[in-house]
């Protein structure tokens, strides 16, 4: 015999083989295994969608100095260009032990060049997480704006169209090719003191795939309205709210999933082209598939509020 068989490899291959049955202790910890991995996976995942959750927040304001009524209010000399360059430090409430925990330095800027038939504006910036040591870009956005068209003594409107560039990780890695958005910007300055304006915005999102590689649907297009008020509370000082409506409409559904922001900060302009803030973002849904209608509204939210500091320096 060329090869030494063992007595199953030479059995008849069709027979079964009957192998040990185990007892009901090793039953009970086999068990006890899996509901302890399901757990965990459990926990990790909503671990992980929380996180998602804050960075795609902070994701989508990602400039809190970027205030338009306050760059407005400072932006007051007739060069061609402007521009500014912001830093942040943010924090969730959680303890710094806790795996849902957050903290991240952020820096971010803008390059604007103006003239008669309006204004190109080139914006990016990044962030470092520092509880758990991942770095992001943010995605570069460059926009073009129409001149400002009064609509009466305190009323003015601006145009707005741009495209998002995959310059983040997260756009990189899903793929997304670019991200045209259209705007407006409709402002209402009624005095020095006070400064209100609305902005519709239609974003869509150009994937290379529909479907990520874990089977999420991408979103397809975004509509939202955005709306902000800033007060001048005292000379050098103001407090603004900033609130957004969101729906999104993912790939392959006609189901849009509604998300509203809101974000309240109080500035000090310590010098003619620096601002210092300190503020709180938090988001939620109105309707949560998982959980259903959002019975209340609070404007502090301990798994999505975030609380954060900037200075920023106009060009």
């Amino acid at each position: 015999m060329p090869y030494a068989h063992s007595r199953l490899s030479s059995a008849n291959p069709c027979a079964p083989i009957f192998l040990p049955k185990p007892t009901i202790g090793k039953i009970a910890m086999w068990k006890k295994t899996i509901w302890k991995k399901t757990m965990r996976e459990k926990t990790a995942q909503q671990i992980t969608t929380s996180l998602c959750f804050i960075l795609a927040l902070l994701l989508s304001n990602q400039a809190f100095a970027d205030n338009e009524n306050v760059a407005a209010a400072i932006d007051t000399k007739r060069s061609h260009w402007s521009g500014y360059l912001s830093a942040s430090v943010a924090s969730n409430t959680f303890e710094q032990s806790a795996p849902s925990s957050y903290q991240a330095l952020s820096a971010s800027g803008r390059i604007a060049y103006r003239d008669t038939w309006g204004s190109i504006r080139l914006s990016s910036g990044g962030e470092v997480e520092t509880r758990h040591n991942q770095s992001y870009f943010y995605d570069t956005f460059l926009e073009y704006r129409t001149p400002s068209k009064a609509l009466g003594n305190d009323w003015s409107y601006v145009g707005s169209a741009g495209i998002y560039l995959p310059t983040g990780h997260t756009s990189k890695e899903n793929k997304l090719r670019a991200a045209p958005r259209l705007a407006g910007y409709l402002f209402y300055r009624p005095n020095q003191d006070w400064n209100f304006y609305l902005s519709p915005r239609l974003k869509y999102n150009a994937y290379e795939h529909e479907i990520g590689r874990h089977g999420e649907h991408f979103i397809e297009h975004s509509i939202s309205l955005l709306a902000d008020a800033t007060w001048q509370f005292i000379d050098n000082w103001y407090l603004d709210v900033n609130a957004s409506y969101t729906m999104n409409k993912p790939f392959n559904t006609s189901r849009y999933d509604n998300r509203f922001t809101i974000s309240e900060e109080i500035g000090w302009s310590f010098a003619p082209t620096w601002v210092a803030a300190i503020g709180h973002n938090n988001s939620g849904y109105f309707f949560d598939p998982d959980r259903g209608p959002s019975h209340s509204f609070t404007l502090y939210d301990e798994r999505n509020s975030v609380f954060y500091l900037s200075i920023t320096k106009y060009l």
